[in-house]
């Protein structure tokens, strides 16, 4: 029994080569008889079907035994082909990601033709919960300089506070410390917009300051650069009124959102040719 156990692939064998003799003489005897009539035509259909079926088995059976390295090529390269595929929609979805964020960019520049702006990508990122701080590629060499706003379609980013030829570092909106010259657009009552409030922890928006004692400010109000000092052109987004200050605790008169992704940030603006900034 052992012996015969040893020599298992070789009965395998003899056995799949007697089957497929049997198979194949079935399958001719069918094709080659001459038919009755049409009902023993029909009640022998469904036995030639599975006939086929098992001779189809046994012949892939001899394929995959005598040929292992074949199949074995075969799959490699048809795993290759869809690794290849795969990199490739990834490539163009990426693609087409970029390109969507680049339209928006140029559509903002379409809309703002007052000022000249380099794109840039952000190259790093301060390593903290806000990133108050980021990176770009672009710097002297492309026009960038000290205290240059930044800007996005979705509002404004911050301004330069470090440039070197080919790369600069950004504060941004984040940053506790940052302020900007804003109004209401709807009542065009001015104030300044900056510093974070927070909720449980939870960076909720900025502080909007020094508006009019009179002033009529609502939640869902639009607040945009007033253009004072300089720095940034008049009338850029900055951002929606969340909650109006009408207890008045605290020092701030709104809390206005902050709409930049500044974790996904990928492209921003630099707006060039402005000389003073707002301090």
């Amino acid at each position: 029994m052992r012996k015969l156990w040893k020599n298992r692939p070789l009965w395998i064998a003899w056995i799949a080569i007697v089957l497929l003799i049997v198979l194949a003489a079935l399958t001719a005897f069918y094709r080659g008889a001459a038919p009755v009539d049409g009902l023993f035509r029909n009640a022998s259909a469904p036995v030639a079907n599975v006939l086929h079926a098992a001779q189809s088995q046994v012949q892939a059976f001899f394929v995959r035994v005598f040929n292992p390295s074949g199949v074995m090529e075969e799959n490699a390269s048809l795993k290759s082909q869809v690794l290849e595929q795969q990199q490739k929609l990834a490539l163009l979805d990426e693609t087409e990601k970029e390109n969507a964020r680049l339209t928006e960019l140029l559509n903002f520049v379409q809309a703002n033709p007052n000022m000249q702006y380099v794109t840039a990508s952000v190259i790093g990122r301060d390593n903290n919960p806000y990133l108050d701080t980021i990176m770009l590629n672009a710097g002297t060499r492309n026009g960038v300089s000290e205290k240059t706003a930044v800007l996005t379609a979705d509002g404004i980013v911050g301004r330069v506070s470090e440039v070197g030829p080919n790369w600069c570092r950004v504060r941004t909106m984040c940053n506790d410390e940052m302020r900007i010259s804003v109004m209401v657009q709807r009542t065009r009552d001015e104030g300044m917009l900056g510093g974070l409030y927070e909720e449980d922890g939870i960076l909720v928006g900025l502080k909007l300051y020094y508006l009019p004692n009179n002033a009529d400010i609502q939640v869902g109000d639009v607040i945009r650069t007033s253009g004072i000092g300089g720095f940034f052109p008049k009338g850029l987004y900055a951002g929606t009124v969340l909650s109006v200050n009408e207890d008045g605790k605290g020092n701030y008169d709104a809390i206005v959102s902050l709409d930049v992704d500044f974790l996904h940030l990928e492209n921003a603006l630099i707006a060039v040719g402005v000389d003073e900034a707002i301090k």
